[in-house]
């Protein structure tokens, strides 16, 4: 209850929640794009690897938060992520090699969360609360991997694969 009443930490949960969010809907929905539009498994599989190489940015996210501010930082990230998201979406099933370089430009923005996004938390806990505030606050891996593919599943249903990048940037959108 105390970590639901504190606003800080209800949006450092927020952030994280977010960004696992894209990478989990990246991890799953990103090669099954590239597969369903007939393009190889392996296509899928260098979509997934150069989104994991483009981890090694965070150092210069971690800069560009030292220098621009966090919450500046935070808000370009969930800015880039809905637009490009959104943009891969659009594109989606009738270029999937382009919804692909989108989904690359996404995941770049979403390293810049990786590098910065659990800096809200660290600066609203204290110390010795953290240990108890962490185990509330690693709910957001289980909420990020379990509802949004709900909602994925369910509008798979009435429209086509380019909807879950759709509504994965609504979802950027509210977070940001």
């Amino acid at each position: 209850p105390r970590f639901v009443r504190r606003p800080r930490l209800r949006l450092a949960w927020l952030i994280v929640c977010g960004r696992s969010a894209f990478w989990s809907a990246l991890f799953t929905f990103g090669p099954i794009l590239m597969v369903a539009n007939g393009q190889s498994s392996f296509a899928g599989g260098v979509l997934v690897g150069l989104a994991n190489l483009l981890l090694i940015t965070a150092w210069w996210w971690g800069k560009f938060g030292e220098r621009f501010g966090i919450r500046g930082t935070i808000t370009i990230c969930f800015a880039g992520m809905f637009v490009s998201s959104l943009a891969a979406g659009l594109v989606g099933t009738s270029a999937p090699l382009v919804a692909a370089g989108i989904l690359l430009v996404t995941a770049l923005f979403a390293t810049g969360l990786d590098a910065v996004g659990g800096v809200p938390f660290y600066r609203s806990v204290r110390p010795l609360e953290r240990p108890e505030m962490a185990s509330v606050y690693r709910t957001y891996l289980d909420a990020a991997e379990l509802v949004p593919p709900v909602i994925y599943g369910l509008l798979l249903g009435f429209f086509g694969l380019g909807v879950v990048f759709v509504a994965l940037s609504a979802f950027m959108l509210a977070c940001g």
